[in-house]
């Protein structure tokens, strides 16, 4: 079923947003499952840096932030089925990353959407340094923040700059960020109904080249295409010198005749 990729500047309030989008879609599940089989067989996963154990110091160089996206991916992957909707409540920062996620959910012929949520840098760095040395215990009226009922570790503020300025905003024209829902995060709540509209009532996704198993090619292709195209010249050759130029060749294994279009000798004017 459904991905969901949640993405924005870090401490822009995405862990609140996927919270309600999972309370909404429990909500919807419990309401439809008496009268939908296909409902009540939905299972709800949200997928965090917290619920995994990753730290966010390790956004701080290359190689551990890059260990840290394909334990995101892994989990992600591993929990992509049918039968499951999973809220990848990550950043998501990187519009390549966003595509791989978006792949893996067109393989499965599910659909996938991007949750923008649209916090200017400044009100993430304040809410970064509010709320970096306490536990959360109730969230922030305006959905600010990163996290509700649980601790909630703050990014060292070099980190926080150098992650803003690398972020890459979703683009609503390309596939893989679309259907693309862009919350502002003076917001209340979220576009809950569209979300759900758009990914439990779609219809099954189409599988694109990218996705799609080629049938692997025969061992000896070129052996075989190179012999093909000297018997054909060999047939060709063979004819011409009986018939001369033009005329109409069957070629061996051919389900068409082969016709040869002359051209006669230009003429001096």
């Amino acid at each position: 079923m459904p991905l969901i990729m949640m993405s924005g500047f870090p401490a822009s309030g995405k862990t609140t947003r996927a919270n309600q989008i999972r309370d909404f879609f429990n909500s919807k599940i419990a309401e439809l499952s008496p009268t939908d089989p296909r409902v009540a067989r939905l299972k709800l996963h949200v997928v965090s840096d917290e619920g995994l154990g990753v730290s966010k110091e390790v956004y701080r160089e290359a190689r551990p932030e890059k260990d840290a996206r394909a334990t995101f991916y892994g989990a992600v992957k591993r929990l992509l089925s049918a039968d499951d909707i999973v809220i990848a409540d990550g950043m998501n920062y990187i519009k390549g990353y966003r595509y791989q996620l978006h792949c893996e959910s067109k393989a499965l012929l599910t659909p996938s959407c991007v949750v923008y949520v649209g916090t200017p840098a400044e009100k993430c760095k304040e809410w970064n340094t509010a709320k970096g040395s306490e536990k959360r215990e109730g969230g922030e009226e305006t959905g600010g923040g990163e996290g509700k009922g649980h601790s909630w570790e703050a990014y060292a503020p070099d980190v926080l700059d150098n992650l803003i300025f690398r972020y890459e905003e979703p683009n609503g024209m390309t596939r893989w960020d679309s259907p693309l829902f862009v919350v502002p995060w003076m917001d209340e709540d979220i576009p809950g109904e569209e979300i759900w509209n758009a990914m439990v009532n779609n219809e099954a996704v189409k599988p694109h080249l990218a996705t799609v198993l080629k049938p692997a090619a025969e061992a000896n292709y070129l052996q075989i295409l190179d012999k093909t195209t000297q018997d054909v010249v060999s047939a060709v050759l063979e004819y011409q010198k009986t018939n001369g130029a033009g005329g109409s060749v069957k070629i061996s294994e051919a389900s068409t005749v082969c016709s040869l279009h002359h051209k006669g000798p230009v003429k001096n004017p």
